[in-house]
């Protein structure tokens, strides 16, 4: 074998070795709002909003622009509530209410963000670029269940930039937008109604730094019930003290 066909085999050797499966799905513990302190509490259904917090692995969807605020609504009756978008208001102390951006303005946001143009070339340089993705949305759902999901095991799975098959900065980007819109898509809040004795979670996205606390909730049911609450932002519990 002369050395040019040596190099080759050794070649697709190594990119078959980098070249990384995607992580089996993970499981998603249902979460259980009553148990977060702060929460709201009644006979007919339980809801909590919970604050995105970095993991210290991929993506800071809060450095890029975005609070994405996880609703967890358990719906304790037999009927079937629902929560639109539209009705879902931020509440700022000091800058007034903010209506969500939608999954499409919301990956926007990130898209144009210098957080994220940094991180696709820290990514890329370091050989990482797979691991930007799955250490953030879907780490909370992780957190809160009681399922410890490693970096890169949400969505998209820890590959490196040669599996991926990106060579530039540019490409990079493009394959790592269509990643993240599919994060963002994947576990933003559907408006769907809410199966009886079911929960339902997904996140909903405002801007960042405005200093969001709180949100204005309405629920309504198909019997024509309609009733409005206020719920805070709360941070999710530690890992130490989770007892879902």
């Amino acid at each position: 074998m002369n050395i040019k066909n040596f190099l080759l085999a050794f070649c697709i050797i190594f990119l078959s070795a980098c070249m990384a499966t995607h992580p089996l799905p993970q499981p998603r513990k249902v979460v259980n709002p009553s148990s977060v302190q702060g929460s709201i509490i009644s006979p007919q259904w339980d809801i909590a909003a919970l604050k995105y917090q970095y993991e210290g692995q991929g993506l800071n969807y809060a450095k890029a622009g975005l609070l994405p605020v996880f609703l967890v609504f358990k719906n304790k009756t037999n009927k079937a509530p629902y929560v639109l978008l539209e009705e879902i208001h931020g509440i700022s102390p000091t800058q007034g209410e903010y209506l969500p951006y939608t999954p499409e303005e919301a990956a926007r946001i990130v898209f144009a963000s210098e957080s994220f143009k940094q991180t696709t070339k820290n990514a890329l340089r370091s050989g990482t670029l797979g691991a930007v993705i799955g250490a953030g949305l879907g780490a909370l759902f992780a957190a809160l269940g009681g399922d410890d999901i490693a970096a890169g095991a949400a969505i998209g799975g820890a590959i490196g930039g040669t599996a991926l098959g990106v060579s530039s900065v540019p490409e990079a980007e493009q394959k790592l937008e269509r990643i993240v819109k599919k994060e963002i898509t994947t576990y933003a809040w559907k408006e769907a109604p809410i199966p009886p004795m079911m929960t339902k979670m997904g996140y909903v996205y405002f801007p960042g730094k405005k200093n969001i606390t709180s949100i204005l909730l309405t629920v309504r049911t198909i019997e024509g019930e309609l009733i409005t609450y206020r719920l805070p932002i709360l941070n999710p519990p530690s890992k130490k003290n989770k007892h879902y």
